[in-house]
């Protein structure tokens, strides 16, 4: 593809300042493909970028100036490296969402113009329009959502068009909820269609949360119960614990912790029972992270202690103690990140190990400890610099 000349140095620049997913992170499976599909000249350098950015704002925040200068040039010259075509895509529609956190909306609409991925032009819209609203800009507001409609009703693939729809449906939740109802339920009709119950519960649990942020909570919590009956109709024991995960998590960030955890220690029995495997630690530390996110700390240390694997653990741990932090339990989350500290030191995958590394750091910044958090930092500086990349 070919971009904009005056727009494409800044999507470099912003490259690893906006994308910080794992390589087989479940949050964007096809950037995960393409990356997967170039390790070397793409992967490598995707990885690297996008740590020394995060480190850089890091230090920026310490007030040490010229590492976090040099952290960022560093991550400008690998990210022009990358000439994969979705990653690019990706990078630009990261960094219209960025721009616009500035508040130069103008050009942020000129970087998102640029961007031929439906699905990704629609998912940055979203963030666009809510920035937007909030900056008392309701025009650009409206415009935006009107044309994700356009465009996600465009959409061939069915399952591709309802996730668009329904979002772009409770993005109205920023200035009229009434106005977004009639794509969240278009969207959950073409849920209902789908003869996968897997993928009808995975659609329903994005349903049920956008049917909250429409502001009809009833209708949102009988497609959660409905969510909660598919279960037994999926014959596949990791995707049953993959939908529940969902349902603890997308119930948990609305409010409904009862509800959330009783699905949690539904996903915990079965999660357990599988055999080990990279998903299978996935969707176990999934599970530990969303019983944090439901203030049931016990149960998520127990369920990320039984992970076999160090990094996937530390995840867990690392959610749970964020939450425990902002439900005043300082000690006790301080406590689960000097045991985390000491997972890290296990994992055996540079980029991993770093990551891991620089969520301690930000956590000890939340807790005002400077000195650990630039020990943490050097430390994850170091680690990074392991990982292979052509520059």
């Amino acid at each position: 593809m070919f971009f904009n000349k005056k727009v494409l140095p800044l999507v470099l620049s912003g490259f690893g300042l906006v994308l910080s997913l794992p390589v087989l992170a479940h949050e964007d499976l096809r950037l995960n493909q393409a990356l997967a599909a170039d390790i070397r000249t793409t992967a490598q350098p995707y990885q690297k970028s996008s740590l020394l950015a995060q480190l850089s704002n890091l230090y920026q925040t310490l007030g040490e100036t010229q590492l976090a200068t040099q952290l960022l040039q560093e991550s400008k010259v690998l990210a022009k490296a990358i000439q994969q075509p979705y990653v690019q895509q990706y990078v630009m529609g990261h960094t219209a969402n960025e721009i616009a956190s500035n508040g130069d909306f103008d050009l942020a609409m000129q970087v998102l113009n640029q961007v031929s991925d439906t699905e990704i032009w629609v998912k940055t819209a979203w963030k666009l329009a809510n920035k937007a609203a909030k900056a008392n800009q309701p025009e650009l507001t409206r415009q935006l959502l009107a044309e994700c409609d356009r465009r996600a009703h465009a959409v061939d693939d069915l399952e591709l068009r309802a996730e668009l729809l329904s979002g772009t449906g409770a993005s109205h939740r920023f200035l009229n909820p009434v106005d977004g109802v009639g794509m969240v339920y278009e969207a959950y009709g073409i849920a209902q269609t789908l003869t996968d119950p897997y993928e009808r519960a995975l659609h329903f649990n994005e349903a049920g949360a956008h049917f909250m942020d429409i502001k009809h909570q009833d209708k949102a919590l009988a497609v959660f119960d409905q969510v909660w009956d598919l279960i037994d109709q999926i014959k596949n024991p990791l995707q049953q614990a993959q939908a529940l995960a969902m349902l603890g998590g997308e119930q948990a960030e609305k409010g409904q912790r009862e509800r959330a955890t009783k699905a949690l220690h539904r996903a915990v029995v079965i999660a357990e029972q599988l055999p080990d495997s990279e998903a299978a630690f996935a969707v176990r530390s999934e599970i530990a992270r969303n019983f944090g996110q439901s203030y049931q700390f016990e149960a998520g240390i127990q369920a990320s202690e039984r992970i076999a694997d160090p990094y996937h653990q530390a995840e867990g741990f690392i959610r749970i103690a964020k939450n425990m932090y902002r439900q005043k339990q300082q000690a006790e989350a301080l406590a689960l990140l000097k045991r985390t500290e000491k997972l890290a030191n296990r994992i055996s995958d540079p980029y991993l190990q770093a990551t891991v590394l620089r969520k301690l750091a930000s956590e000890y910044e939340m807790a005002q400890d400077t000195a650990k958090v630039k020990e943490l930092l050097a430390q994850a500086l170091k680690v990074t610099r392991r990982i292979t990349s052509t520059s």
